[in-house]
């Protein structure tokens, strides 16, 4: 039987914004990425580690502005910027399969857009404003989709709609079967 160890375990760099220079990042981690990386490694059966980044010691990213009407060009100017940064880091190269990078920033892209990513992708945007937003983006880059999402998810405290519920309601920190699935079978296909 595999193990978790025998895996490559998911990375998810966290690039803060400059807007988000004094946030706490325990409480950040606590609040927006704690249940993400428990629940994603016992669906895949790999570990995955957060890592943030300061916006000091990545500013090309931090001071992107991510204000857009155009989720493409926006998502299209996050990767270039990262490229940028990973030439200047020796020890780093761009791996889209199961290392993934968000910005987080602290509002939102527009007045309808909390975040955005590209569906089997290693780039996401989410803004802090709702704290399922950074684990919706993940989810999409990890193949969760909205059309497998759950409307009635049970939950320890009643039933909710699980996190890739595209419409506004209740959401709760879950993924449905469907889009556990879906996580799966994407992350079995590397070693």
């Amino acid at each position: 039987m595999e193990t978790i160890m025998s895996k490559r375990p998911i990375k998810l760099t966290v690039f803060l914004h400059e807007d988000l220079s004094d946030i706490n990042e325990d409480l950040l981690h606590q609040d927006y990425f704690d249940w993400l990386e428990d629940t994603v490694s016992r669906i895949s059966g790999r570990t995955m580690d957060v890592i943030f980044i300061q916006p000091s010691d990545a500013p090309t990213l931090s001071s992107l502005n991510y204000r857009s009407e155009d989720m493409k060009l926006l998502l299209d100017k996050f990767q270039h910027a990262l490229l940028i940064h990973l030439e200047n880091e020796d020890r780093n190269t761009y791996d889209a399969t199961i290392n993934k990078y968000l910005l987080l920033t602290r509002d939102d892209i527009n007045k309808s857009t909390l975040g955005v990513a590209r569906r089997q992708g290693a780039l996401g945007i989410a803004s802090i404003t709702s704290k399922l937003t950074a684990s919706h983006e993940v989810g999409h880059m990890l193949d969760a989709v909205h059309e497998d999402s759950d409307e009635n998810a049970s939950t320890y405290y009643g039933t909710y709609k699980s996190i890739m519920y595209k419409t506004a309601g209740k959401s709760a920190f879950v993924f449905s079967k469907k889009n556990q699935e879906n996580i799966r079978n994407y992350l079995n296909q590397f070693p």
